[in-house]
């Protein structure tokens, strides 16, 4: 009797864990319908001078192609604004010759004000003191990104509308060798997708993002973009607050072509978990709930095996049950990038992971996240590019050392 009760309890547990993976199903699905009709819209004739704001630090691998791929862009009349700490900066250097390859594309060159929190942020900030008159839109972007020809142009496309505060593209992690810890990375950048059309908890990516010059007042990132770390995150709220939208645009996916092992992809996994626990906990909260009922029902679906072998076959009906997670991940991933990817057939054709080793990828991602949820709910220090930071009061960030 005691052993048929417990199998009553575990089949009645795995069959509502059903709903939430049929969900998870649904909202592929619903991402595709969302990307779809997102590029219907795509095509237009919004195209405002812009200026690129781009953040340097060193010489990355690739930022040469990647500075050419920014400066190749079909759009009328863009410029270029480069932002290093130090004047002698050697990325800041790299672009210079770069330029010359470009002459129909103004660049300009700036160094970050001095400031007790150095840094991505502060350079952003810094940037906004040299604007020019006919600038009136500001794109911001990362040095690691590699956009195709169309990306200025289609990422300031929902910028047309007026109620939209912020447009924003999305990073899709295309390693040169497709290696387990790599792939890990990329298909755990992918999940955050989920949410790009979420009215909630939709968010402004910082590497590939464009605001109008005119709603800088309503926005006051100046003042918002002091003594804090994220530089997206604080416009996801600040657009917010302000009573406007952050739209996805899909064609704007760019790539960055950038491998990882294992300590370098479970240290970027943790420091975009802080970051989310710091500024934006709606989106850690979603994770949470989500990675939960995953972890949770596959940790039973195994329980259920062993009590199979002890208790009687039987126990083989929730065991089969619970471990539904499994492919529904996996099919889950795969809607998402085939979504993602119709929109953007630049990455499509770079993508060259074998689709076993993608998937195999896809399941160690809940489990990355659940050790990832772990480890930041109360962060208090955050290492990134070098220095450590004091992230105790989020809004009071303070730099502790150099390593």
């Amino acid at each position: 009797m005691p052993a048929d009760f417990l199998w009553l309890v575990l089949t009645t547990l795995a069959l509502l864990g059903l709903v939430p993976n049929a969900a998870s199903i649904f909202q592929g699905l619903r991402l595709r319908e969302h990307v779809r009709r997102a590029m219907r819209l795509a095509v237009g004739a919004y195209l405002p001078p812009a200026v690129v704001i781009l953040p340097v630090r060193g010489v990355d691998e690739g930022l040469s192609e990647n500075v050419r791929a920014i400066l190749a862009q079909s759009y009328p009349k863009f410029r270029l604004l480069v932002v290093a700490d130090h004047p002698a900066d050697p990325g800041a250097d790299r672009i210079r010759s770069l330029a010359m390859e470009s002459p129909h594309v103004p660049v300009s060159f700036v160094v970050s004000e001095t400031s007790s929190l150095p840094g991505k942020v502060n350079a952003v900030r810094s940037r906004m003191l040299h604007l020019a008159p006919e600038d009136e839109l500001l794109v911001f972007a990362d040095s690691d990104i590699r956009p195709a020809p169309e990306w200025l142009r289609q990422l300031v496309q929902p910028l047309a509308d007026t109620t939209v505060g912020a447009a924003t593209g999305f990073r899709w992690y295309v390693p040169p060798q497709p290696t387990f810890w790599s792939l890990v990375r990329a298909e755990w950048n992918a999940v955050s997708a989920n949410v790009l059309f979420d009215p909630r908890r939709a968010f402004a990516w910082g590497g590939s993002c464009a605001v109008r010059r005119e709603d800088l007042p309503r926005l006051r990132l100046d003042e918002r973009w002091q003594h804090v770390l994220s530089d997206d995150l604080i416009l996801t709220q600040a657009v917010r607050e302000a009573g406007l939208k952050i739209a996805y645009a899909p064609a704007a996916l760019v790539p960055t072509f950038e491998g990882a092992d294992r300590s370098v992809c479970t240290e970027w996994c943790f420091r975009q978990m802080t970051m989310a626990t710091l500024y934006l906990p709606i989106v850690r909260r979603y994770a949470a709930a989500a990675f939960a009922v995953f972890d949770g029902s596959v940790i039973l679906g195994i329980v259920s095996l062993i009590l199979a072998a002890f208790l009687g076959s039987s126990y083989l009906v929730p065991a089969a049950i619970f471990l539904v997670p499994l492919p529904t991940v996996v099919a889950k991933a795969s809607l998402r990038r085939r979504a993602l990817f119709s929109a953007s057939p630049s990455v499509a054709t770079v993508w060259r992971a074998p689709s076993w080793w993608v998937s195999v990828a896809a399941l160690a991602v809940p489990w990355v996240m659940a050790v990832g949820l772990v480890r930041t709910r109360h962060p208090r220090t955050l290492r990134w590019r070098g220095r450590a930071y004091d992230v105790s009061d989020p809004k009071r960030v303070r730099l502790r050392d150099r390593a």
